[in-house]
């Protein structure tokens, strides 16, 4: 019955997921919790921060306003390129508590900000398939690669999925990829004419090859609430890749191209960890969409759906309880 109602993609499906949303986010729209600071080169998270680190309830607000849009946004693409279940919202509900799984995460990061930019990413990227050497959508992938590094700067690194991304389509148009470099670049030049007019080029220069210079690796910066959530996640989105690469699940070779595409997502998510230095914490969420299109691609090609209907709801509860309750007594003594 669970997964049945959501297999429909109404209002009402919709405003259920928000009120869902609006449950996991009620103690942190009392209690917000602040925003990270800047760690590296962001000049557009700084500016964000600056702005908003004072006002921490607004930017809690705009956290659950934006998370709610990539939900929506995500699983438009996800049923437009027949990833998932055409005019499904389940993928939506699993983002969103994707997304809210911790409540320090509930506030404005540079991760959940990046992850916008990462969905129309992957909106540009699946689209190039079907129409090769669109060089608009080749140099959008790259421009908004940029954009989000001036946000969270671990992210440039990202710009190697365009690259695997056109391997996989096995393009040979050279000028998409001139394109995409040429996006990349653009945003980072308009940087330096300002960094110029205000005598800060050398000087911000040599921050970029300075940050990714050093490789930390953080003890343990999660707590026991994050392993259990997470482990769960990760065992069940395991089950997911086998039955998608590997089980029963008939896709043609496009579906199977574009679903490997989120697969190595969740390489880039793991690779780049060891760059997010202060903001390990947030950097997982950077998996959600991936974990988003494998759980409900695994979800929808089961056939027997009670017992794991059971689990799905149980697990909710668990991050409910934890948003509300548990999390906080965790972190009382911290």
């Amino acid at each position: 019955m669970f997964i049945k109602f959501f297999k429909s993609s109404f209002f009402t499906q919709y405003l259920v997921i928000t009120v869902i949303g609006i449950l996991l986010w009620t103690n942190a729209f009392i209690n917000p919790p602040e925003m990270p600071m800047p760690d590296g080169p962001v000049p557009l998270y700084e500016m964000v921060y600056k702005w908003l680190h004072d006002l921490p309830f607004v930017s809690t607000l705009l956290a659950f306003l934006l998370v709610c849009g990539e939900t929506y946004g995500l699983t438009l693409i996800l049923n437009k390129h027949e990833l998932i279940q055409k005019n499904s919202s389940l993928s939506a509900l699993i983002f969103l508590v994707l997304m809210s799984i911790l409540p320090e995460m509930l506030t404005l990061n540079p991760i959940n900000i990046c992850i916008f930019f990462m969905i129309l990413m992957i909106h540009h990227l699946l689209i190039l398939y079907n129409k090769p050497e669109h060089l608009d959508r080749a140099f959008g992938l790259g421009f908004f690669t940029a954009l989000a590094g001036m946000f969270y700067i671990p992210f440039l690194l990202w710009f190697g999925l365009i690259i695997i991304g056109f391997i996989l389509y096995s393009s040979g148009h050279w000028r998409e990829w001139v394109a995409a470099l040429i996006g990349l670049v653009t945003p980072f030049l308009y940087l330096s004419v300002f960094y110029f007019w205000n005598d800060e080029l050398f000087v911000k220069a040599f921050e970029y090859p300075d940050f990714f210079r050093h490789i930390l690796f953080f003890p343990n910066p999660f707590s026991l609430d994050f392993w259990v959530l997470g482990g769960i996640i990760i065992l069940v989105s395991l089950w997911g890749i086998y039955r998608i690469w590997m089980g029963p699940i008939e896709k043609t070779v496009e579906l199977r191209v574009k679903s490997s595409i989120f697969l190595w997502m969740l390489i880039f998510t793991i690779a780049t960890a060891v760059y997010s230095r202060s903001l390990a914490i947030y950097h997982p969420l950077l998996a959600a969409p991936s974990f988003t299109m494998i759980i409900s691609s695994l979800l929808f090609g089961l056939r027997k759906k009670k017992l794991v209907e059971i689990v799905l709801l149980i697990f909710f509860l668990m991050v409910l309880t934890n948003n509300l309750v548990l999390h906080p007594l965790l972190t009382l003594g911290k």
